[in-house]
């Protein structure tokens, strides 16, 4: 009877132990998968955060490769804007190197016909020069020298001369030798009517009359 009793006992001990162990062992695999629930929440966390960072530095690439591209294009809108230019202003340079060299060469072949076509007058000026006692000469820029002879009876190779400025509208004496008297008369003459010739047959005639006072 006793046994019996003992028995049931033992059973009933190991029983109790072996639900004691499976509630453990549960409990063991409950707390397993909380945990793994934990990992697997926090690895899920941490991926999106890396996710939203990839993102946003993708975000960030394409915006600095959207503004490279248009840097890109500006630069080269101005590089064909430039190049144009460049070519316009090349054009001009020639044409302008085609015009200077075109005049240059008119300059040269006018320059060569005066001499040529002084030369041929020469003779003939110095005819005239004699004759008309009247000879014309380059002082400087816009001043006309106009020298007299053949005015002096006691010396037909003496010189009376008048230099003229031309620079202004009105013109004015720069030099005369002898000084004439009259010379006031004569220019403002000249200034009202232009006319030259009637000038230098008056500045002669006042030198002609010089030597007579």
């Amino acid at each position: 009877m006793n046994s019996m009793v003992t028995s049931r006992e033992s059973k009933s001990k190991y029983r109790i132990a072996q639900n004691n162990g499976i509630a453990e062992l549960e409990k063991f695999k409950a707390r397993q998968v909380f945990r793994s629930h934990q990992k697997l929440q926090e690895e899920l966390r941490v991926a999106i955060a890396e996710e939203a960072a990839l993102a946003k530095a993708l975000d960030k690439e394409k915006e600095e490769a959207s503004n490279m591209t248009k840097t890109v294009q500006q630069l080269s809108a101005r590089y064909e804007e430039l190049r144009q230019t460049r070519s316009h202003l090349e054009n001009q340079i020639i044409a302008l190197q085609k015009e200077v060299t075109a005049k240059r060469d008119a300059k040269i072949a006018l320059k060569k016909a005066l001499d040529e076509q002084m030369m041929k007058n020469k003779p003939e000026l110095a005819a005239y020069e004699a004759t008309l006692g009247l000879r014309i000469v380059g002082v400087k820029e816009d001043h006309i020298g106009f020298v007299f002879t053949r005015l002096n009876e006691l010396d037909w190779d003496k010189e009376y001369s008048i230099t003229i400025d031309v620079s202004q509208y009105d013109f004015a004496v720069s030099e005369c030798t002898p000084n004439l008297p009259e010379l006031s008369s004569l220019l403002q003459h000249l200034n009202e009517t232009r006319d030259f010739y009637g000038f230098l047959k008056r500045a002669r005639k006042a030198f002609k009359d010089l030597p007579n006072k």
